[in-house]
């Protein structure tokens, strides 16, 4: 665990990855469903360096710079660096198109963006209504992408020779990220989230779950959500304990992960319940170690047949 899970002036995850990668760093920290592994030292050198990266592109402490991905080690790597860099993360729901996408660009005013290869175009297409982004960072193979004369496109890194940053880092009430709300009842609001509260979610789900040294958390939930973010792969790194993320949720996949994984613990929300609930019955349907799953409360209609 991490040593300050208890004093609210150093909830901090880049903090958190620090100590920890500091006292084990070759212990496994995350995978993810595209055969990406960090161990946590890994994790703190490569998230130094996307620092160090996104510094050289002028990114400053309290700029916000677009993250527009799938659940990934590079996600991850991308989010830790801007927090040790003591920027500020927007998360992007990765479903956005159009209108919906161009107000979140827009409102949130970033300059520079890293974006998964296979989103390039969702950008592409509201590039002329977003004049202010400049810098594109593009994370698998972009293939050749059209952009136009004002984008700045640049591949994602190999960190192996990258330089380290090491400056100083955010503060408990600094900025840390901005999510969006769902826009259900008017455009989406941009939630300014300090540190602090994001570190926050982390404590409550290791206090509610009862996390130990012994669990693993399976995230299935998209990481542009406070949920899988940090109810889930922030209290892995407070924790201390390794997690798994699939790209995107599956109903389908969602016991084979369990299993192979070998979680403990994880989180569902809304109708993913209900998703695997139905799912066919498998004679592997109790061989699994998962001990508990946070979720939604109207998995109650659905409780009856857990029993």
């Amino acid at each position: 665990m991490y040593s300050k899970l208890h004093e609210p002036r150093a909830w901090l995850l880049p903090a958190a990855l620090r100590e920890l990668a500091d006292r084990s760093p070759g212990a496994p920290w995350l995978t993810d469903s595209e055969g990406a592994s960090l161990t946590f030292g890994q994790a703190l050198s490569d998230s130094r360096r996307a620092a160090g990266h996104f510094e050289r592109l002028g990114v400053r402490r309290g700029d916000r710079v677009g993250i527009f991905m799938f659940n990934s080690c590079a996600f991850a790597t991308a989010w830790l660096g801007l927090g040790h860099l003591a920027a500020t993360a927007v998360f992007l729901n990765t479903e956005l198109r159009a209108s919906f996408l161009r107000h979140q660009l827009n409102d949130s005013a970033i300059q520079c963006i890293v974006v998964d290869a296979e989103l390039a175009d969702a950008l592409l297409a509201v590039a002329a209504e977003a004049p202010q982004l400049r810098t594109v960072v593009v994370v698998g193979r972009r293939g050749d992408i059209l952009a136009p004369a004002h984008w700045q496109v640049l591949d994602w890194p190999d960190w192996r020779d990258q330089p380290e940053w090491d400056g100083p880092g955010p503060a408990p009430e600094d900025i840390a990220c901005i999510m969006y709300t769902s826009g259900t009842s008017g455009p989406s609001k941009g939630v300014l989230m300090p540190h602090a509260h994001c570190a926050l979610y982390g404590v409550g789900a290791i206090e509610c779950l009862q996390l130990t040294q012994s669990d693993r958390y399976y995230v299935c939930l998209p990481l542009f959500h406070a949920n899988g973010l940090f109810m889930q792969l922030g209290a892995t790194l407070l924790a201390g304990i390794p997690a798994f993320v699939r790209r995107r949720f599956s109903a389908s996949s969602w016991l084979a992960d369990v299993r192979e994984h070998r979680a403990t613990v994880t989180n569902l929300l809304g109708a993913t319940a209900g998703f695997i609930i139905h799912q066919p019955s498998t004679p592997h349907d109790r061989d699994h170690a998962l001990r508990a799953v946070l979720t939604a409360p109207n998995l109650a209609q659905h409780e009856a047949q857990f029993r």
